[in-house]
Protein backbone atom coordinates (compact mmCIF):
# COMPACT_ATOMS: atom_id res chain seq x y z
CA UNK A 1 0.00 0.00 0.00
CA UNK A 2 1.51 3.48 -1.04
CA UNK A 3 1.06 5.93 1.26
CA UNK A 4 -0.41 10.00 0.31
CA UNK A 5 3.46 11.20 -0.15
CA UNK A 6 4.21 8.17 -2.34
CA UNK A 7 0.78 8.89 -4.82
CA UNK A 8 1.76 12.58 -4.91
CA UNK A 9 5.23 11.83 -6.08
CA UNK A 10 4.16 9.78 -8.62
CA UNK A 11 1.96 13.17 -9.73
CA UNK A 12 5.05 14.78 -10.24
CA UNK A 13 7.02 12.38 -12.42
CA UNK A 14 8.25 12.66 -15.67
CA UNK A 15 6.11 10.62 -17.28
CA UNK A 16 2.78 12.11 -16.23
CA UNK A 17 3.86 15.33 -17.06
CA UNK A 18 4.63 13.78 -20.42
CA UNK A 19 1.27 12.80 -20.28
CA UNK A 20 0.07 15.77 -19.20
CA UNK A 21 1.71 17.74 -22.54
CA UNK A 22 0.57 15.20 -24.69
CA UNK A 23 -3.23 15.24 -24.01
CA UNK A 24 -2.62 18.70 -24.18
CA UNK A 25 -1.40 18.92 -27.78
CA UNK A 26 -4.41 15.99 -28.25
CA UNK A 27 -6.98 18.31 -26.73
CA UNK A 28 -5.74 21.07 -29.03
CA UNK A 29 -6.06 18.72 -31.81
CA UNK A 30 -9.33 17.22 -30.90
CA UNK A 31 -10.27 21.29 -31.10
CA UNK A 32 -9.48 21.71 -34.68
CA UNK A 33 -10.83 18.15 -35.83
CA UNK A 34 -14.38 19.49 -34.58
CA UNK A 35 -13.79 17.26 -31.12
CA UNK A 36 -14.81 18.00 -27.50
CA UNK A 37 -11.32 18.12 -25.86
CA UNK A 38 -12.65 17.48 -22.81
CA UNK A 39 -13.79 14.04 -23.33
CA UNK A 40 -9.76 13.14 -23.19
CA UNK A 41 -8.66 11.96 -19.91
CA UNK A 42 -5.35 11.33 -17.74
CA UNK A 43 -5.24 8.84 -15.67
CA UNK A 44 -2.89 9.19 -12.58
CA UNK A 45 -0.54 6.03 -11.11
CA UNK A 46 -3.12 5.67 -8.36
CA UNK A 47 -6.27 5.84 -10.42
CA UNK A 48 -4.56 3.15 -12.96
CA UNK A 49 -3.39 0.74 -10.04
CA UNK A 50 -6.26 0.87 -7.99
CA UNK A 51 -8.75 0.45 -11.24
CA UNK A 52 -6.65 -2.72 -12.42
CA UNK A 53 -5.85 -1.22 -15.61
CA UNK A 54 -2.10 -2.19 -15.54
CA UNK A 55 1.18 -0.66 -14.17
CA UNK A 56 1.51 2.40 -16.10
CA UNK A 57 2.47 5.79 -14.70
CA UNK A 58 0.29 7.87 -16.66
CA UNK A 59 -1.95 7.17 -19.37
CA UNK A 60 -4.07 8.96 -21.44
CA UNK A 61 -7.57 7.71 -22.60
CA UNK A 62 -9.90 9.24 -25.59
CA UNK A 63 -12.42 7.01 -25.64
CA UNK A 64 -14.95 9.76 -28.07
CA UNK A 65 -11.81 10.40 -30.44
CA UNK A 66 -11.29 9.28 -33.99
CA UNK A 67 -10.52 5.59 -34.37
CA UNK A 68 -6.61 6.21 -35.44
CA UNK A 69 -6.13 9.08 -33.23
CA UNK A 70 -3.12 6.34 -31.38
CA UNK A 71 -1.69 6.13 -34.82
CA UNK A 72 -0.65 10.29 -34.42
CA UNK A 73 1.81 9.79 -31.45
CA UNK A 74 4.74 11.89 -31.80
CA UNK A 75 7.46 8.77 -31.37
CA UNK A 76 9.77 11.48 -29.53
CA UNK A 77 7.88 12.68 -26.67
CA UNK A 78 10.61 12.99 -24.18
CA UNK A 79 14.10 10.61 -23.86
CA UNK A 80 13.57 9.39 -20.45
CA UNK A 81 9.69 8.11 -21.27
CA UNK A 82 8.23 5.39 -22.78
CA UNK A 83 4.85 5.08 -23.98
CA UNK A 84 2.61 1.90 -25.20
CA UNK A 85 -0.25 2.22 -27.06
CA UNK A 86 -2.32 -0.01 -25.17
CA UNK A 87 -5.40 -0.53 -27.50
CA UNK A 88 -6.97 2.00 -29.79
CA UNK A 89 -8.26 4.36 -27.04
CA UNK A 90 -5.51 4.74 -24.84
CA UNK A 91 -1.68 5.41 -24.35
CA UNK A 92 0.41 4.42 -21.34
CA UNK A 93 3.02 6.20 -20.06
CA UNK A 94 6.21 4.76 -18.35
CA UNK A 95 9.38 6.79 -16.46
CA UNK A 96 12.68 4.94 -17.06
Amino acid sequence: MCTIKQWELCNTSEAFHAATQFALALEEKAKQQGYKPKTIKIRTKEQIIKGGFGKSDAQVIWEEGPDNWTDTINKALSKNIDYVIEGPKTVAFYQR
